[in-house]
């Protein structure tokens, strides 16, 4: 069975002011720690204000309303001429933050943000706005571009909406193996059924492209689940299993030349996707295919793998290659806009990892619109590996120096987030690994939060709820309430607050969640 490293799920919901807004009647008020309870229900009756709530007891924070005609303006000045008034202020409005993109079909693409517009159910996405908002993906910190390698029946080379690779050093159709990588004349990618650098067009292999890595934000189109991302395009996702060795080869070839050069030759490809496979196969019958997976693996390569479009439960009748044992391979099934897994689609409570949108998919095409929909587990499967090339992009620069010489390990990092942020689904629990789909913002915030590697539930709690540690940073819940991994390695694991600094600006606890800032000051 494939294992899943226990990460501590850390998600701290991202929230911005809008400007001047806030909600009528009420103000929130703050009195010093000094000022008795009696003095408080003075200035209340004084004022003409009725508790709403209390929000802090150890901090004294109110939320009040206005019994009388004046303006919440008004009343926050006449507050604040008393001494025992810490603070006084707006109730102001919240709104989640984040990015949607301006191309032209960007609300067909329910699949990045459903809002109902298909008639499925609000959410029902893997929350990619809010993690663009944070950041595009497809640059590294060290300054590479991430590439991603569609094995497929070929890709519109020309498509506007797409970004691809080019192997700079080869000089196209020459008939001479310029960079000696084997490969002649694989300036655009590689063609594993005739053997040369032609890719060839295929509207399936485009559009898989699109759904990984159409540009975002250009105004045209749809956006992929990594803006910025190159596509490296392979034909070789049928014909012969020869054909799909020699397609992953090619790949295999590009990254670990990129690791033995520095980056001078080859490619920094960091997932495969894989929308094709073999209905019922067992892998001990394909070990050499099989087998590939842990050789990309151990260069740095993620592989997604699209499981059968038929309801089976392949840990009883097998495929290929999702039911391969490798570590590096995701084998991924089909979800729809209702967040439940499509009727056609396969699943395994130790095969099959999770699910990911692949019904009724918007994305590029070769036909004349150059957009098309389509369905199945083909259309899951390049929304993980677009997720993972997107999650290798926010890895701060630190852990890409870190993990330099392991790159094998860091690609196994990519994998037990993607796992530990699934969004949770009834349809899914007990028939995939997870139990869920893929939520690329959850994701992203474990790595920006550093949740990985050696943080286990060994050394820390088990796990986390985002409002509970707002509210503990505020000072709305002292107790109960878990403190961060770096605080806590600094000894501080008394959530009583007895030594533990009063109260916290909830948005500097948020920068820090989202990597935005190295640390936040603690009282020795």
């Amino acid at each position: 069975m494939k294992k899943i490293c226990i990460i501590v799920v850390l998600m701290i919901i991202f929230l911005a002011l809008s400007a001047e807004e806030y909600v009528p009647g009420q103000i929130m008020v703050q009195f010093t720690k000094d000022t008795r309870d009696s003095r408080q229900a003075e200035i209340f009756k004084l004022e003409e204000l009725t508790i709403v709530h209390q929000l802090s007891s150890r901090l004294s924070i109110w939320l009040c309303a206005l019994d009388n005609n004046i303006s919440e303006k008004e009343a926050i000045v006449r507050l604040k001429e008393y001494s025992e008034v810490k603070f006084a202020q707006f109730n102001h409005k919240l709104e989640l933050r984040e990015t949607i993109p301006d191309d032209e079909f960007f609300d067909q693409q329910w699949c990045h943000h459903n809002t109902g517009q298909t008639g499925g159910v609000t959410d029902a996405d893997i929350d990619t706005p809010s993690a663009w908002d944070i950041e595009p993906g497809g640059i590294m910190a060290n300054g590479e571009t991430v590439v991603l390698a569609i094995v497929d029946n070929g890709t519109y080379l020309t498509h506007p909406d797409l970004n691809f690779y080019k192997n700079e050093l080869e000089i196209p159709n020459n008939g001479i193996d310029d960079d000696g990588n084997g490969y002649i004349d694989d300036y655009d990618g590689w063609n594993a059924y005739d053997h040369n650098g032609n890719p060839g067009i295929g509207s399936h292999g485009t559009h898989v492209s699109g759904i990984a890595a159409a540009i975002g934000n250009n105004g045209i189109g749809v956006s992929g689940v990594n803006w910025q991302a190159k596509v490296m395009p392979v034909a070789g996702s049928s014909s012969s299993e020869a054909t799909v060795v020699e397609a992953y080869g090619y790949v295999l070839e590009m990254r670990s030349r990129y690791n033995e050069t520095n980056g001078a030759e080859g490619a920094y490809v960091v997932a495969t996707n894989s929308s094709f496979g073999v209905n019922q196969g067992q892998p001990e019958d394909f070990p050499i295919w099989s087998a590939m997976y842990d050789s990309l693996g151990m260069v740095g390569i993620l592989s997604a793998g699209a499981t059968a479009n038929v309801n089976w439960n392949i840990d009883e009748v097998g495929d290929v290659p999702t039911a391969c044992e490798s570590e590096w391979m995701i084998a991924v099934t089909n979800t729809n806009d209702d967040d439940q897994k499509y009727s056609s689609a396969g699943y395994g409570l130790v095969t099959i990892d999770l699910g990911a949108p692949g019904t009724s998919v918007y994305s590029t095409d070769t036909n004349t619109a150059g957009y098309s929909y389509k369905t199945g587990t083909s259309m899951a499967t390049p929304q993980v590996c677009g997720a993972v090339g997107y999650l290798m992009s926010v890895l701060p620069a630190v852990t890409l120096r870190e993990y330099e010489d392991e790159p094998g390990e860091l690609a196994l990092i990519i994998r037990d987030v993607i796992f530990a942020g699934v969004d949770p689904l009834p349809d899914l629990e007990g028939a995939t690994v997870t139990g869920g789909r893929l939520n690329v913002y959850n994701s992203m915030l474990l790595l920006r939060n550093g949740a990985y590697g050696d943080i286990t539930s060994d050394e820390f709690i088990d796990a986390f709820d985002a409002a509970n540690i707002l509210q503990y940073y505020v000072g709305m819940n002292p107790v109960g309430a878990p403190l961060p991994w770096e605080i806590w390695q600094k000894g501080r694991a008394d959530v009583d607050g007895n030594s533990y600094i009063e109260a916290y600006d909830a948005s500097l606890i948020q920068r820090y969640a989202l990597g935005m800032i190295d640390s936040f000051p603690v009282e020795d």
